[in-house]
């Protein structure tokens, strides 16, 4: 795998952020509104997987057996919070509950344009933090693993990302509630077995792996077309 520069990943990251979050205050100001916010706080609960799977590549670049040991509760920390950054796909729900607001005698506003292109810059965004954190984390695994064991993290990962955006979007859990009510949680993982449920989550954890094998592709073909410059 090729490895990417933490630092350069945290700088391309906070800037689309910044983009992000000031699209967001022009369209709010534009249209006397601030409806959205909620999504600034959705996109940082969506940072948080990186800076853990950061906290792990850097762990397990170190040589001492202890930092090791202490990369493991840091990726499952990743694990935990990882739904978040793709949960804001969601998001775009609200549009559809305001779409009274969008129509007038004319057809669509232009209010519903605004209110569409900043929920997409949020979902853009989020899923980029996530996938980028878990491109960091294969990384981690295909190092000291193997590459199938990496792919089969990233099988893994999808899956119970799509399992968490279920419980968030349809039972209302928070990734904290593993931590804080459990028995709850417990209770309502029972209750979400379904079909439904099921069907959820294969056409969204194939949503969430079509996205991220797109990027993979194009981090890693930029590369061979590189390899094969100099070669030629």
């Amino acid at each position: 795998m090729k490895k990417l520069n933490g630092l350069h990943m945290f700088i391309f990251l906070s800037a689309v952020t910044v983009v992000t979050v000031a699209l967001y205050y022009v369209a709010a100001d534009w249209l006397n509104q601030r409806y959205f916010r909620f999504l600034i706080w959705n996109l940082f609960l969506g940072w948080l997987p990186f800076i853990f799977s950061s906290i792990t590549y850097g762990l397990s670049q170190l040589k001492w057996k202890l930092a090791i040991w202490l990369a493991i509760p840091s990726g499952m920390l990743w694990l935990l919070f990882f739904p978040n950054s793709s949960y804001i796909v969601t998001d775009l729900l609200h549009l559809s509950s305001r779409s009274a607001r969008y129509v007038t005698g004319n057809g669509v506003s232009f209010n519903y344009w605004y209110d569409l292109s900043v929920v997409l810059m949020f979902v853009w965004t989020g899923l980029l933090i996530g996938f980028f954190s878990m491109y960091q984390l294969q990384g981690v695994i295909n190092q000291r693993l193997g590459h199938a064991a990496s792919w089969i993290f990233v099988l893994g990962g999808t899956a119970l990302a799509s399992y968490g955006v279920l419980l968030g979007r349809v039972y209302r859990l928070n990734s904290w509630d593993a931590l804080t009510n459990r028995e709850t949680l417990l209770q309502l993982m029972h209750e979400s077995v379904s079909r439904s449920s099921l069907a959820f989550c294969m056409f969204f954890a194939t949503f969430l792996i079509t996205i991220y094998l797109s990027l993979y592709y194009l981090i890693h073909a930029r590369e061979s077309g590189q390899r094969d410059e100099r070669t030629n």
